[in-house]
């Protein structure tokens, strides 16, 4: 009510619409009591004309009990059983609502029946039995019975001798349908009856706790509780003991007229007949009348606001476009300049209103350019808040990297965030954030392992001054560039370099020693086909040739080093056959050393395509250093898994022993020409199978740490 529009109105509303409502109210509360009083009235005595009803079908069915126990047959100790069937069966024929009778003895066992079926059944401990038993009448309240496993209605009656003596109890089956076919009878011609109201409702009875025992759909007896849906406690019946009331359902928006059924003998059950009928009928003449001073109250109020209107629209036009380009400005809507043809204090507003929606969306552009440029960058950008450490900015880079979203992120403390994304918690563990009042960035490199895979890293963690002080530190802000493919590419560019020089060198070396190998192997053949060849037996030539060719396998090796182009052809090769082969290999050594040679090989591992002599090489050169490695009583461990490298499928084996493994240094140079720990070594054994892999286009990392062991971790592609 602060726009002058709205004020125009209220005034001129406040002049109309006041007398007219306050008239209104008190003839339409007068009206609303009187209508009211009328309905709950008529609901009232409907109510309790039915309880009324209710007590007349018990007192005839008490009345049935009593004429039957007063049956002579029945009274007389010297009847047959047949005798008194057929009593029952009368009884039976002549009152519709009981299909079954039974004549129970003192002691309570069961002597006679309609149908023979529970004679001998002893029902001493049923509670109807033990009424009766005393004398008299008994009607119980309906239960579900677990012996026919619905609801029923327990009637039972003494049977007196002519001494007044108690012979038996009669408990007839009563057909709770017929009782209740017969209640809904009796209320359609109580309604009938009634000119001025006649209600669509539910009619029911409910016992002393509230639940259904009477209901025109039967899924609710004994099965749902009319206190329980009307929100009421037992305190609500215990008011209608005496006399009718109502209650109102605000849930099922139901208004239920409850009247209590009066005891008598033979029946002290707490019974209550309900009415329930919708709010809309009982309440649809007051809505008709609220309707008509609404529909007189509607057409004033419309001429007033037209009349309002026409006059405030000249006055608050301009104002309301001013208002409605601001709001549209606010959400971020492109909006057009607005026109100064109105009075001289919105003109004079208007233009300023342009001048600087302008500067706005210049400055919207700039910050939206930088929005981008960070979002776009392959740079990792980060900016934590030095107060409380909530990230404040996380741009898509990192979202790739560390693989959470930025809206899970953002706004939450350092601590939080690094539970939520471990990933992230592994990177700050490397990470230093500097507090330099300066404001002096710092710069440095570090590895670390994100998602299994190690990762270099370039960091620059520059302290971010506040807008209003410059000498405050507001944000520290991590900028990084993922440096991993430049390492990798720098490592195998230095290990291509060592392999060319290895070459070179093999190629010499077998060169030079080739050509002598070649003649002395023609002459050894010679000399064992000649007769003359003295006192040296063709088994010694034989063992000459044999070693000869031996070195020429050595040396076909170096040429395999000097010639890494060269192939033997390949095909599809079962890793787990190569690696179980070279362990049996080497069992008996390891036995004999009492080192434990563990493997755990995956049984649906893929083959690989490649060369399977040279990747038995590796394995050989791989075990038999561990076997060198580790010392009496140690193990050697060897896995295959399979395992994806990005989007390439392939097979991991893992080499793992508890040697003597190897120091910082040792563990730098490893695979380089001619380097070696061994007194026996030539340092080529380690560079080959790091060729091999790398040809093979697989990878092999080397863990290691002295006294603790090394690790070989090799990865191959299947294609």
């Amino acid at each position: 009510m602060k726009t002058l529009r709205s004020k125009l109105l209220l005034i001129f509303l406040v002049i109309t619409c006041v007398p007219l409502t306050v008239a209104g109210i008190i003839s339409y509360q007068t009206q609303k009591n009187d209508l009211t009083n009328r309905i709950e009235q008529t609901l009232f005595i409907y109510s309790d004309n039915l309880a009324v009803a209710v007590e007349d079908i018990v007192r005839e069915r008490l009345f049935d009990l009593e004429q039957l126990s007063d049956n002579p047959v029945l009274m007389d100790e010297e009847a047959g059983k047949e005798e008194k069937q057929q009593e029952f069966m009368k009884f039976i024929h002549n009152h519709e609502l009981y299909y079954g009778l039974i004549f129970v003895n003192p002691q309570g066992q069961v002597t006679v029946d309609t149908d023979g079926t529970v004679v001998g059944n002893n029902v001493s401990q049923r509670q109807w039995f033990q009424e009766a038993e005393d004398g008299g009448v008994f009607l119980s309240d309906i239960f579900n019975s677990p012996v026919v496993n619905s609801p029923i209605l327990a009637m039972a009656a003494s049977v007196e001798n002519e001494e007044g003596e108690v012979i038996g109890v009669l408990s007839p089956s009563f057909d709770l349908e017929n009782l209740w076919s017969f209640l809904w009878e009796r209320t359609s011609e109580y309604s009938a009856q009634q000119n001025n109201f006649n209600p669509s409702g539910d009619t029911f009875i409910l016992n002393q706790t509230g639940d259904y025992i009477a209901h025109p759909n039967q899924n609710y007896i004994l099965e749902r509780n009319f206190l329980d849906e009307s929100n009421k406690n037992m305190e609500t019946m215990e008011g209608f003991k005496d006399q009718p009331g109502l209650i109102h359902n605000e849930e099922s928006q139901s208004v239920s007229a409850i009247a209590p059924v009066g005891h008598m003998e033979g029946f002290n059950n707490e019974w209550y007949v309900g009415v329930s009928v919708p709010e809309d009928e009982v309440y649809a003449p007051l809505r008709s009348l609220l309707w008509k001073y609404v529909a007189l109250f509607s057409v004033v109020l419309l001429i007033t606001v037209t009349a309002v209107f026409k006059l405030s629209r000249y006055i608050t036009a301009p104002v309301e476009n001013l208002v409605s380009a601001a709001s549209a400005f606010a959400e971020g809507k492109k909006v057009t300049p607005l026109h100064s043809n109105a009075y001289e204090e919105v003109n004079k507003l208007n233009r300023t209103f342009n001048d600087m929606t302008e500067r706005l969306e210049e400055r919207e552009k700039a910050h939206r350019k930088s929005s981008l440029i960070l979002e776009a960058t392959d740079n990792g950008v980060i900016s934590i808040n030095r107060e409380d450490f909530t990230i404040t900015t996380f741009n898509r880079t990192c979202e790739n990297l560390f693989g959470c979203g930025k809206e899970k992120l953002l706004g939450r403390p350092l601590h939080e965030v690094k539970e939520i994304c471990p990933e992230f918690a592994s990177f700050m563990e490397h990470v230093q954030l500097s507090d330099d009042r300066d404001h002096r960035s710092t710069i440095f490199e570090f590895d670390c392992t994100i998602h299994g895979w190690t990762h270099s890293f370039f960091l620059s963690n520059t302290p971010l001054p506040s807008f209003e002080n410059d000498d405050r530190v507001e944000d520290f802000l991590l900028v990084f560039k993922e440096i991993t493919e430049k390492r990798e590419m720098e490592r195998e560019l230095l290990r291509s370099e060592k392999l060319k020089v290895i070459g070179r060198l093999s190629a010499g070396f077998a060169h030079e020693i080739r050509n002598p190998l070649t003649t002395i192997h023609g002459f050894m053949q010679l000399f064992k086909e000649s007769p003359d060849a003295g006192g040296v037996s063709s088994y010694h030539y034989q063992i000459i040739i044999s070693e000869i060719e031996r070195v020429n396998s050595i040396v076909e090796d170096l040429l395999t080093i000097a010639r890494p182009d060269k192939t033997e052809d390949k095909d599809y090769i079962n890793v787990n056959e190569i690696l179980a082969h070279t362990i049996y290999l080497f069992q008996t050594r390891a036995d004999h050393s009492s080192i434990s040679m563990e493997q755990e090989l995956d049984a649906e591992l893929p083959q690989v395509y490649g060369e399977d002599k040279k990747l038995r090489q590796v394995f050989m050169n791989l075990i038999k250093n561990a076997l060198e490695a580790v010392e009496q009583n140690g193990y050697i461990y060897v896995e295959t898994k399979s395992r994806s490298d990005f989007s390439r499928q392939g097979v991991a084996i893992r080499i793992i022993d508890d040697g003597c493994g190897m120091d910082a240094e040792t563990l730098d140079k490893l695979g380089s020409p001619f380097y070696t720990t061994k007194a026996d070594g030539t340092g080529l054994g380690l560079m080959t199978c790091f060729q091999i892999i790398e040809e093979a286009g697989g990878s092999m990392d080397v863990s290691s740490e002295e006294g603790s062991g090394s690790e070989f971790d090799i990865w191959l592609p299947v294609e």
